[in-house]
């Protein structure tokens, strides 16, 4: 048996365990009670840590998370925030308790070792609708945009080998390096950089192209919006949910679709990522009665990039965003949880909006 089948089993194995612990919460919750003594002074809860990351979706989420745990379930909440590898060190080792946002099959490596070991609980996948893509430009490149007055720069560009024509590469041309032009890669750090400098070289494109990874998410959107508001030609990496994807037009060149073996190698197009919620092995014995509320949220992208929205538009902060949409998204997060916590929830709301 292979390790990939392993790796595998052992997810199947790890949710199905999650599964049972939802249930066995839900049950003991329904069973009928004996007559019994008046119960004793509530137990004082631990802190529960969940990571907000270093980008936008997952820092959003974890707020909206952690107030519901906070104000519902009664919990106290630390928030930390760190890159994708560190935090995932930081659940192997029992420091972080909640992970939010963790995207397959960019930390495929670093998850499947992870799994060999059991060193996580993989809960539930939240979001399958998002995309991402290296070879992303604004649409008004190919297409204009007449409200503008913008004619097309490059109304032929199609494919990823497009982006070889020498009139293609002088569109996107490097200022630091006039001769080649330029590609807006992943975050220095960030598992995606290694994918990202793998496709340039695998499709040819290094000869054409220097890779220009940005200092940071807000970085690589400060240029791509920058250019957008100026009408001018931009080419890099793009991913949703983010608030820019929902904000601007965009397209993505067409590529050779996505198979795992090509895709290894640099040669295809990005898989549409699963995006998890996983958890430390050590958050199953402090705070099991929160399974069945994890394993029941999900979030597509259009709802992640209305709050990243919201968040730009008016220059709210995470927790601030989370409020509003629990106060405006009910219909959504009370399918998460039992009623006596949604009012709990709710109660809160209101006691900030009295505020």
């Amino acid at each position: 048996m292979n390790k990939g089948h392993n790796t595998t089993i052992k997810v199947i194995l790890s949710i199905l365990l999650v599964a049972l612990m939802a249930i066995s919460v839900l049950v003991s919750g329904c069973a009928p009670k004996a007559e019994e003594p008046a119960a004793p002074a509530e137990v004082e809860k631990e802190t529960l840590v969940i990571t907000e990351l270093n980008w936008d979706s997952p820092r959003y989420q974890a707020y909206i998370f952690g107030f519901i745990i906070e104000h519902g379930y009664g919990y106290p909440i630390e928030y930390v925030s760190g890159s994708s590898i560190s935090m995932f060190e930081g659940v192997m080792a029992g420091e972080v308790d909640i992970y939010p946002e963790i995207w397959l099959p960019n930390q495929q490596q670093v998850w499947d070792e992870a799994m060999e070991e059991s060193s996580f609980i993989p809960v539930t996948i939240t979001n399958d609708d998002n995309w991402q893509c290296l070879f992303t430009v604004p649409t008004y490149v190919i297409e204009g945009d007449p409200s503008r007055g913008i004619e097309p720069l490059a109304p032929d560009l199609k494919s990823v080998q497009d982006l070889k024509r020498p009139e293609i590469v002088e569109l996107f041309k490097d200022p630091e390096d006039p001769g080649k032009g330029r590609i807006y890669t992943c975050i220095p750090g960030w598992e995606c950089e290694k994918i990202h400098l793998k496709q340039i070289d695998a499709l040819g494109l290094d000869e054409y192209y220097n890779a220009f990874p940005p200092g940071s998410e807000a970085g690589l959107w400060a240029s791509l919006k920058a250019a957008h508001d100026k009408g001018e030609p931009w080419l890099g990496i793009v991913w949703a949910p983010t608030w820019i994807a929902g904000l601007l037009d965009l397209t993505t060149l067409e590529e050779t679709p996505y198979s795992p073996e090509l895709f290894e190698q640099g040669l295809s197009a990005w898989p549409s990522s699963d995006l998890w919620i996983i958890t430390s092995n050590e958050f199953g014995e402090k705070a099991p009665e929160l399974f069945p509320f994890l394993l029941k949220i999900r979030m597509t992208t259009e709802e992640i990039n209305l709050g990243l929205a919201y968040m730009l538009e008016t220059d709210a902060e995470s927790d601030e965003a989370a409020v509003w949409f629990l106060k405006n998204r009910q219909e959504l997060w009370l399918k998460w949880v039992p009623d006596e916590v949604a009012a709990k929830v709710q109660a809160k709301l209101a006691e900030l909006e009295a505020n």
